[in-house]
């Protein structure tokens, strides 16, 4: 197994070549030091999607570590469980049929205006096979359109509305949703479809499955374009798979990736807590050049 030897105080093992890693040899709930954590948020920078292993949290000591990472993003439709403001207990029995939450690939809250800049998922009970989580890099996806369509799309917004999302989460009948969750249908926001990275610079595609038209053209217009971006982005060789085991804490680049929960444990338990970091209103990248991944990961 490839260890990266950037790393110091944690142990990195990268997932696929497109993204994610697998992070081993910390304690999350031990309250690492500052250049330990700053480790950790460097992995995630590069690697946009990471599985911390082998963690003991409560739901209260998982709110304190997921602090740690910045001011917690509100959440307009889930609400919190009693007393721990911000953090969302899913919970799926055995008996439980139908689609999970979050079954289709999709990128959380893309309809705000400032979406969440890291998702964080802990695991307390999952089922013995299955129930495994798919991301896919938007950073390769922008890189793999021809030179020319990456010219059109600079410079382009596209809107991005909650409509959906409260029916989608309504139909969860274990899943606990704000009084006012209803709200979201009518949410609306407007977002580069190219933008940069705050910290790496690097250039994403900023597409997900509430993007419903490009500004200046109909929805009927833009969907050709906005379903061929979709399978773009969502191509094999841009994905890594997160295989869950009971104390793995998954971290995600919101805003860099999609991401779709595998439907494959019919009849077994599952239990997580989610909880969201603030993130950045998306910011047009300016730049028409690509950098390559080796020089993103060699900063």
């Amino acid at each position: 197994m490839l260890r990266d030897t950037r790393f110091q105080r944690i142990n990195v093992f990268p997932i696929t070549g497109a993204l994610g890693a697998d992070i081993r040899g910390v304690d999350l709930s031990n309250a690492p030091d500052t250049a330990t954590m700053a480790e950790v948020r460097k992995a995630l920078d590069i690697y946009h999607v990471i599985a911390v292993r082998e963690q003991k949290l409560t739901p209260a000591s998982y709110k304190a570590v997921a602090a740690r990472f910045g001011a917690f993003s509100p959440n307009p439709v889930h609400a919190s469980m009693p007393d721990l403001e911000h953090i969302i207990r899913f919970e799926r029995e055995p008996d439980d049929t139908g689609k999970v939450i979050g079954e289709d690939w999709h990128m959380d809250l893309a309809w705000l205006p400032r979406p969440p800049g890291i998702t964080m998922l802990y695991a307390e009970v999952v089922p013995p096979v299955g129930g495994d989580t798919c991301f896919s890099s938007l950073a390769m996806a922008y890189r793999a359109l021809s030179p020319r369509l990456r010219a059109l799309l600079h410079g382009q917004t596209a809107v991005h509305s909650g409509k959906g999302v409260f029916a989608i989460n309504a139909m969860q009948s274990r899943l606990a949703l704000r009084a006012d969750a209803a709200s979201a249908e009518e949410t609306e926001v407007v977002h580069p479809l190219v933008c940069m990275h705050p910290v790496t610079k690097e250039p994403y595609l900023f597409v997900s499955s509430v993007m419903r038209s490009l500004m200046g053209l109909s929805e009927d217009e833009s969907r050709p374009l906005i379903q061929y971006l979709l399978q773009v982005a969502t191509r094999p060789e841009f994905q890594c798979r997160v295989r869950w085991e009971a104390g793995t804490l998954t971290m995600w680049d919101n805003p860099c990736v999609l991401h779709t929960a595998i439907n494959d444990y019919p009849g077994y338990r599952r239990v997580t807590y989610r909880t969201t970091i603030e993130g950045w209103v998306p910011v047009a990248d300016s730049a028409q050049a690509v950098p390559a991944r080796a020089e993103l990961q060699g900063a």
